[in-house]
């Protein structure tokens, strides 16, 4: 009986700290993400997620995101001082919280996204919101599963190795830039000359410049235009030159100046998006669709090519830009090439492009090697 009354006690003097003690700046947030909780014998009770909380002496605040309707069965150990609790998820309303069996009253934050990995918009926004509200950089700890186990998940360390964290991580992560190319460090915004547009469909390339407006249909001397991806004007040589992705893919090569087209290449089932023509060296530089943005390719017109593939968690916070895991990347567009080096962008937003994005990663890449550095990105 002691024993239960000491347990007692100290359930309700948590419990105070918990509804009366003001959260301070020195706070660890932990958050625990369970889609769905461990169902009991009890057929009629609520799905159980188990958490012990073991951080003496620590001011803990925890933040528990779940799929709707769970039961949080929170355990302290003692001089653990647990200061207040934060619920979010899908649905908040269906859930509910209790300290050593006492019934908690957590905040309820509907918009806090249920996540299960540090990476991706959701988990930038979530990580956002937190730092916000609590006054801090990082946050202590993240654990995330789908289903909840027999056994308590412990909330015992601080998590200090994982970057992804800290709400400015990116920071520490910009790379050099004194050996780039000096076109590089100037970090172009665009390539293609002003006072000229092109657009490209399955009829043709129609280019429009100060002289007027031309249109260049496919004939029939080469493969039909599946899917147009991209075009580029050359002002120098009069060339214009179109991607294409879906099927084989093919790079044309089009003269402005009689209408004649040709293909560059074929593609063997590569998709791209994106192309830009490196006068200096007669090089045509591309960067890959959909899930593999990384998939960086070189075509000169002699017939060399050259292939890099950097995976997408390979590029400093690129999974920011996207809900990672269920849709693809932003495309990579490329911006300018200088002695193996290619400057190339991606944005949160498709219709916005850098340097007039707010969210966006701006890269350098080895087309040999490749190396990728990040030299800026933004955040607003």
């Amino acid at each position: 009986m002691d024993a239960a009354r000491h347990r007692l006690i100290a359930a309700l003097a948590c419990l105070i700290l918990v509804i009366c003690t003001p959260v301070r700046a020195e706070v660890e947030v932990h958050v625990i993400a369970i889609g769905k909780g461990r169902q009991t014998d009890d057929f009629y009770a609520l799905p159980e997620s188990r958490v012990l909380v073991d951080r003496p002496d620590a001011d803990v605040a925890l933040v528990l995101l779940d799929g709707g309707e769970t039961h949080w069965r929170i355990e302290t150990t003692p001089e653990t001082r647990l200061v207040e609790v934060i619920r979010g998820g899908r649905e908040t309303g269906n859930s509910r919280v209790t300290l050593s069996g006492i019934p908690m009253v957590g905040v309820a934050t509907p918009d806090l996204p249920l996540v299960y990995k540090p990476v991706g918009v959701h988990f930038r926004a979530l990580l956002t919101s937190l730092t916000r509200r609590f006054g801090t950089d990082r946050i202590a700890s993240f654990h995330g599963m789908h289903r909840a186990g027999s056994a308590p998940l412990r909330v015992d360390r601080l998590d200090t190795g994982a970057a992804a964290l800290s709400h400015d991580y990116l920071a520490t992560q910009i790379g050099r830039t004194d050996d780039l190319p000096a076109a590089l460090r100037d970090r172009p915004g665009a390539t293609d000359t002003v006072g000229h547009t092109l657009t490209f469909d399955q009829s043709g390339i129609t280019l429009t410049d100060p002289t007027g407006v031309r249109h260049f249909p496919v004939p029939d001397t080469v493969p039909p235009v599946l899917l147009p991806a991209a075009s580029v004007h050359d002002p120098a040589s009069g060339m214009i030159y179109a991607l294409t992705y879906g099927g084989v893919g093919y790079i044309y090569g089009v003269d402005g100046r009689t209408g004649a087209w040709r293909v560059v290449a074929a593609l063997d089932d590569y998709d791209a998006s994106g192309l830009i023509f490196d006068p200096a060296t007669q090089t045509l530089i591309t960067t890959g669709a959909f899930s593999r943005p990384g998939d960086i390719r070189t075509f000169s017109l002699d017939g060399a090519r050259t292939q890099v593939f950097v995976p997408t968690t390979r590029l400093p916070g690129l999974t920011d830009l996207f809900d990672y895991g269920n849709e693809h990347s932003p495309p990579l567009r490329p911006h300018l090439y200088r002695d193996g080096w290619l400057l190339a962008s991606a944005t949160a937003d498709p219709a916005q492009a850098y340097p007039d994005a707010t969210r966006f990663r701006l890269y350098a890449f080895h087309t040999t090697t490749g190396e990728v550095r990040l030299l800026a990105y933004g955040d607003d």
